[in-house]
């Protein structure tokens, strides 16, 4: 089997030694409570599912999933109802009621997750490095960058433990796995690929096709068409000004289909939801680090972070017109990319 390599928060050198620190961690627990980052994509879901079931099985310990924000995206909501995944919003829950708390795919203090400042996770879980969260006090800690997917790390973490994983579970992992690599083109390593080898056979491909052929609402179309008509081109950088969006996905969705476009470098698509400005970045530059990017520019401003080739962020408006945040933002894009001062040209 192989692994990611451990991250630098690591105390531990291989997937069975973690499994077997994440357990002592939760011991005497009797409850846990998984938590994603806020609008949860199919990695976050599957790897949150994952944790459940692992800890159900060699631990006999009663997880629930929950999240902030919603899931929006067509995808996302048929892998939800399809695989019978048991998903709660934030709000609904008492925190008090668990006796632990996990965060997968999130980190603590990152400004992506729906956590009470005053709550210290047990357990964190994510492949994001570059993030400026707050891991002090946090009795378990693995952050591996080197994998493409936090579904990777779950796949690791299963295989260490001796547990298979069903139907369901294998599915909602080889998708998390494939939607956060591309199909294993964007940042996948060796353990990706062998994860997604492993999980394939598992998986029901029944059921994957339906996830990634979901149908839309007649607003996806009309919402892709604002899009591109608001999409300018400064050399290679595109830029999308999405508007007000009526889920939060829309911002990554439009970003990883302009990406296509052959004469682009980067992308850079942002919109509002809920008194935020949601930006998403992308690149096909493996030097370029789109992670510290998107930090170097919303710095003082918000939160962000991700890849070599993807990341986003969150700017809160504070009062501010949502225009007037966008502009501010657009120039400072340029500026950090060394466009400032191009002309844009409308895509179409």
């Amino acid at each position: 089997m192989n692994e990611c390599e451990v991250g630098l928060h690591s105390t531990f050198t291989n997937s069975a030694e973690a499994v077997e620190a994440l357990f002592e961690s939760l011991r005497g627990a009797s409850n846990c409570l998984i938590i994603t980052h806020d609008d949860p994509d199919p990695d976050a879901i599957a790897s949150a599912l994952a944790l459940a079931y692992l800890l159900e099985q060699r631990q006999g310990l009663k997880a629930a999933v929950a999240h902030g924000g919603i899931i929006g995206r067509a995808e996302n909501k048929a892998m939800v109802r399809l695989l019978s995944m048991e998903l709660f919003p934030l709000y609904e829950l008492d925190l008090e009621q668990f006796d632990a708390v996990a965060l997968v795919d999130a980190q603590a203090g990152a400004g992506n997750v729906s956590l009470p400042s005053e709550v210290t996770p047990t357990v964190i879980i994510d492949h994001h490095s570059d993030v400026r969260s707050d891991l002090e006090g946090v009795p378990f800690v693995d952050i591996r960058a080197a994998c493409g997917a936090t579904s990777t790390i779950m796949t690791s973490y299963l295989r260490a433990a001796g547990v298979t994983p069903d139907r369901r579970i294998a599915t909602a992992l080889f998708y998390g796995i494939k939607a956060d690599t591309l199909g294993l083109a964007r940042a996948a390593g060796e353990a990706d690929v062998d994860a997604y080898l492993y999980l394939l056979p598992l998986s029901d491909t029944r059921i994957l096709a339906q996830i990634e052929h979901a149908q839309v609402p007649l607003d996806y179309f009309r919402a892709f068409e604002r899009a591109l008509e608001r999409t300018f081109i400064y050399d290679d950088v595109v830029i999308c000004s999405l508007g007000s969006m009526d889920w939060p996905d829309l911002a990554a969705e439009m970003a990883d289909f302009l990406l296509r476009w052959e004469g682009a470098r980067w992308i850079i698509c942002m919109g509002t939801y809920a008194d935020e400005v949601v930006i998403s970045l992308r690149t096909n530059d493996i030097d370029g680090y789109a992670g510290l990017v998107v930090q170097a520019v919303i710095e003082g401003l918000g939160t962000g972070g991700g890849h070599t080739l993807m990341a986003g962020g969150r700017v809160p408006l504070d009062g501010q017109p949502p225009e007037d945040v966008v502009r501010k933002l657009q120039r400072r894009f340029l500026r950090q990319l060394d466009r400032e001062g191009v002309e844009g040209a409308k895509l179409i």
